[in-house]
């Protein structure tokens, strides 16, 4: 379980130390275990930093995250991270990418790692790439690797920052695809940072849809379509009026935030 409960965020603004910026306001937000939950909303609405605060990489100004009843106060294991680019040595192997978390942590179980990494590679995909480079993979691959990488420490939970947003489309389909495979597998928990309103609705349980900044919850909807599911599904009536919704909601959200600029300079756009 991973709560929220009314997070406030404000930081400096970048080059200018006496401003603020507000990030996130009054944010509730519940997420159930073994939810898929995806966080939707345009480029600045606090999307990732939502996720950064129970990632732990960022506390909030007010407010308190909790992870299973305990308080967020730094990374941690039981949540894994995946970026939007690949995080990966380009020094090391594939196979040695995988197995670099592993080896690392203290009083990590590392009998048959070698074949953990192995199978592992083969569910995302990248069996017989284990021992090449990262330079030596396309995009898709590399971020096979960052997935792969996660996994194999096995966390509970999966916080996922628009990690397919740099992929072309067909390959971002594909990495969809595979993610909800794993995830049909093993239920984890996923937070999904999104600004797509069809990636959104073919991973999500709910679509947690963002207002502009300051960020909070404009709405959050249910999407009771079908598992498992794929893209064949778009022109299903029931596919189509959720899209249809979370589309309107996005456009009176962007809306409300040009009549707020509109305030704030004076009547001027």
């Amino acid at each position: 379980m991973i709560r929220l409960d009314d997070i406030d965020v404000t930081f400096p603004k970048p080059g200018d130390a006496n401003e603020q910026v507000h990030a996130l306001a009054d944010l509730d937000l519940e997420i159930a275990d073994r939810e898929f939950v995806c966080l939707l909303g345009p480029s600045g609405c606090g999307k990732s930093t939502a996720l950064n605060l129970i990632a732990g990489f960022t506390s909030p100004t007010s407010g308190a995250v909790t992870v299973d009843g305990a308080a967020v106060t730094a990374p941690g294991p039981d949540r894994g991270v995946v970026f939007q680019e690949a995080t990966i040595f380009p020094w090391l192997s594939v196979r040695e990418n995988v197995a670099f978390g592993p080896k690392l942590g203290r009083g990590a179980d590392r009998s048959g790692l070698h074949e953990r990494v192995d199978e592992l590679l083969e569910r995302v995909g990248l069996a017989g790439f284990g021992d090449h480079l990262p330079s030596e993979l396309s995009g898709g691959m590399r971020q096979r690797v960052g997935l792969a990488r996660v996994l194999i420490n096995d966390p509970p939970t999966l916080l996922m920052d628009e990690p397919f947003g740099a992929l072309d489309a067909q390959t971002r389909i594909t990495m969809q695809e595979l993610l909800l495979e794993l995830w049909e597998r093993n239920r984890k928990t996923v937070l999904f940072v999104t600004h797509d309103i069809d990636e959104a609705l073919i991973l999500g349980d709910r679509v947690i849809v963002m207002t502009a900044r300051p960020g909070s919850i404009r709405s959050i909807i249910d999407v009771d379509l079908p598992r498992p599911r794929s893209y064949d599904m778009i022109t299903d009536p029931e596919y189509v009026a959720l899209r249809q919704r979370l589309f309107e909601e996005l456009r009176q959200e962007a809306q409300r935030a040009d009549e707020l600029m509109g305030v704030t300079h004076g009547g001027e756009r």
